[in-house]
């Protein structure tokens, strides 16, 4: 694992100003640009990697210093405020210069100073990559400890430099926990969360499976020997469940997930970011304060802003973070997809409000959501679904359940295509919201939501039923 301190200072640490004080802090090292980059990197003589620096981020909200560092960070951080990354190699040379760096930029500029867990060199070989521990033919291993690991711009940047032949793969204290753009991109890119178990071991942060490493495909499922009778089944084949620490502590509170699509079409501004807010309003309360292409989230809530950074990126698919202010309402984070095809652009809303137990009847607010979206334009699809979760949104490696499905819901131009008695007339009885010509509807789950099985059965049937189309395509 590497060895992280962030500094967290008063005034704009400058390129100029950054490298003065990596000159001045660390003598007898190398210090240079890391091409292609905004990174400094202080070496050894013989060319070893020490540290590596990520000059000042610029943070819109300090919200996200207590979401990402925790509420005492924030309330000790100035305002306004800076965030000064550095990761170094986890053994004592490591540790006293990312120690050294922080000290000399908050003398300088004023500020105060985190730092990560003490980490471990047990993985880490030769890295070619400021967040990298390990290579193989098929992964990048990044180790962090952290008590919140966050979608930075180091994660990101190391599953590129990894190329479309590698999966990233995170490897984490059991104490660790990922924000929702963390799981969603690990998850998203055929990662996987390898956690510490304590014992020398690691499991599967998703599922709790026990994994060991393999030096062609980095960690794998793990497979016991077959000499060992008892994790053989009845039909002779090899079983091993997860391991004890992944199901002993579920969470104690709900993790509302809600998947909002939004097709933008072609000669119309699109008001990015309107179904978020809409959603925020009638779950949470307040609107999202920050977004960002990686966390932490530095730019100040801008539709505009995030438009044109998606025309920028045009054709390529761009995501996007979000998160609300941590103190008011219920908490929530999210991420925006877009995507341009022949002019359309295609917006995917994915955002988890965290709930304390006893908090659910802000599901009854979904109705409300769903005639608003309808109203405003920006409803194609929504689905909804429960698990069980930290209320701050954070993911533990811990079971959370199967899941329960909600609901789904269709806006005004899918069920123009479908016609309205097909709306009516489903497996499911909807809720209609609007006039005929500009009708959204809502189809909650029925009966009892935990059972889970059954819920999502009954809303797949009711799709089905919705979308003709696409079966009659399938079939062909």
């Amino acid at each position: 694992m590497s060895y992280d301190t962030v500094a967290l200072v008063a005034q704009e640490p400058g390129l100029e100003t950054v490298a003065r004080t990596l000159e001045r802090t660390v003598p007898g090292l190398w210090v240079q640009p890391r091409p292609g980059t905004g990174l400094f990197e202080l070496r050894e003589d013989d060319g070893s990697l020490v540290a590596t620096v990520e000059p000042g981020l610029a943070l819109a909200s300090r919200r996200e210093i207590g979401r990402l560092l925790g509420p005492e960070q924030q309330d000790a951080a100035p305002d306004p405020c800076w965030w000064v990354e550095t990761r170094a190699r986890p053994d004592d040379t490591g540790r006293k210069v990312a120690d050294g760096i922080a000290r000399a930029l908050t003398d300088r500029l004023g500020g105060t100073v985190w730092t990560s867990g003490p980490a471990d060199i047990d993985f880490r070989v030769d890295p070619p990559h400021p967040a990298v521990d390990r290579v193989t033919d098929r992964a990048v291993l990044v180790t962090q400890d952290r008590t919140v690991v966050p979608w930075s711009s180091w994660l990101a940047d190391a599953l590129l430099a990894g190329g479309p032949e590698r999966a990233l793969q995170l490897r984490t204290p059991a104490s660790s926990r990922l924000t929702l753009s963390a799981w969603a991109a690990l998850n998203s890119a055929n990662g996987l969360w390898a956690v510490q178990d304590g014992d020398g071991g690691h499991f599967d942060g998703v599922t709790g499976l026990p994994l060991s490493w393999d030096e062609h495909l980095g960690f794998v499922r793990d497979r016991p020997d077959p000499r060992d009778e008892r994790d053989r089944s009845v039909d002779d084949r090899v079983l091993r469940g997860p391991v004890p620490a992944f199901v002993e502590q579920p969470p104690t509170g709900t993790h509302l997930e809600v998947r909002l699509s939004t097709v933008h079409p072609a000669g119309v501004e699109p008001r990015l970011g309107l179904g978020a807010e809409i959603l925020a309003s009638c779950l949470s309360g307040p609107s999202p304060t920050a977004w960002g292409h990686h966390e932490p989230l530095t730019l100040a809530w801008d539709p505009a802003g995030m438009l044109a950074s998606a025309r920028h990126r045009a054709p390529e698919r761009l995501s996007l973070h979000f998160a609300g202010p941590w103190e008011l309402g219920h908490p929530y984070t999210g991420r925006i997809g877009l995507t341009w095809v022949d002019g359309v652009l295609s917006e995917e809303v994915t955002m988890v409000v965290g709930l304390e137990q006893g908090a659910e009847g802000v599901l009854s607010a979904l109705d409300e959501a769903v005639e608003t979206l309808g109203e405003a334009g920006v409803l194609d699809t929504l689905w909804v679904r429960r698990f069980n979760g930290r209320p701050d949104t954070t993911h533990a490696p811990v079971w959370r359940g199967l899941g329960s499905a909600l609901g789904i819901a269709i806006g005004p131009r899918r069920v123009e295509r479908v016609g309205i008695p097909a709306t009516e007339n489903g497996p499911l009885r909807g809720t209609p919201f609007g006039a005929p010509e500009h009708r959204s509807v809502w189809y909650p789950a029925p009966g009892d939501v935990d059972g889970p099985r059954q819920a999502l059965r009954a809303l797949r049937a009711q799709w089905e039923h919705l979308a003709p189309e696409k079966e009659s395509r399938d079939r062909g």
